[in-house]
């Protein structure tokens, strides 16, 4: 079972749900696009990606083995190309960096239910977009513990498996239930990400933008496939919310927080997350909710250095 204690979720963005009044808008009824130009041409500049970590939940095949949540981090590096970490499958275990470009690592069992695990990477290749330290392809990251592949992330991934075990290897059931971006942003930056909010679901572009207006005032978007979902204005009096978009007929949770954007100093990070709800009848970090959630896209943006 996962607990939504292990999504990466920040602490502020599961307590402001107790402090904000619920909205509700459905995708299909958004806003024209015409108005939506307006907002993106403000929101015109794109902020540098500091880190993008992505967890999983692996179901293994084995009715006796436990399941793993493990978390691929992929960051900007000061000097050289970016680098990727791994965690998992427990609090216990901790984050290990892949320095090299190719290679394969052993982690030991760190406690009686989980057992060790074997590495398998190859970045060599690597393609990357223009301001992300996620790969785009030429890669593949694989996981193997008990003969099965636990988790594989990549282009390349299949073929490495069907290569390196002859095709002979079972591969375990695992989806990602968690992303967060870590970004830098400028005033009226947008940042945008795909993403599915479901298994086997379409995937969707999610794009948040912070603009000023031309008078003066600033306001905070969001939107899904190019429609405006989410318009928050007055920031500075609005600055927690939340509302529940309807994304592929199920719901969706907006919530953003950007007290420590506006009002600490130094500046704090704005926090935006949008986290689809197991069920339409179920409440926002109720218990029972917590213990199944749905996938979560965290975005926390720091302010950009004068």
């Amino acid at each position: 079972m996962v607990s939504a204690s292990s999504l990466l979720l920040p602490s502020s963005v599961r307590d402001l749900a107790s402090c904000v009044s619920d909205g509700a808008v459905r995708v299909a009824c958004t806003t024209p696009a015409s108005t939506l130009v307006t907002a993106s041409a403000a929101a015109s500049s794109s902020p540098s990606t500091h880190s993008v970590a992505v967890s999983y939940h692996t179901t293994p095949l084995s009715p006796s083995a436990p399941p793993l949540l493990l978390r691929l981090t992929w960051s900007h590096s000061p000097v050289g190309p970016p680098t990727l970490s791994f965690a998992g499958p427990t609090a216990s275990c901790p984050a290990v960096l892949l320095r090299r470009r190719k290679g394969t690592r052993s982690l030991p069992s760190y406690d009686q239910h989980h057992p060790p695990l074997a590495l398998f990477w190859d970045l060599a290749a690597a393609k990357y977009g223009a301001s992300s330290p996620e790969p785009l392809s030429g890669f593949y990251f694989v996981a193997v513990a008990n003969a099965e592949v636990v988790l594989a992330v990549g282009d390349l991934a299949a073929e490495f498996v069907k290569t390196k075990f002859e095709g002979q290897i079972p591969k375990a059931r695992f989806l990602p239930v968690s992303r967060a971006d870590r970004v830098v942003a400028a005033p009226n930056a947008m940042h945008t990400v795909r993403v599915r909010f479901a298994e086997g679901a379409p995937e969707h572009e999610v794009s948040v933008g912070c603009a000023t207006t031309s008078g003066g005032g600033e306001e905070l978007w969001v939107s899904v496939d190019g429609k405006r979902a989410v318009h928050a204005r007055r920031l500075r009096w609005n600055f927690r919310g939340n509302q529940t978009v309807f994304v592929d007929g199920a719901p969706v949770d907006v919530l953003w927080d950007l007290h420590g954007w506006w009002f600490r100093d130094p500046p704090g990070c704005a926090v935006v997350m949008l986290r689809a709800r197991s069920a339409l009848e179920s409440r926002l970090w109720l218990e029972e909710e917590a213990a199944s959630p749905g996938f979560a896209l965290v975005v926390q943006a720091l302010k950009a250095p004068h």
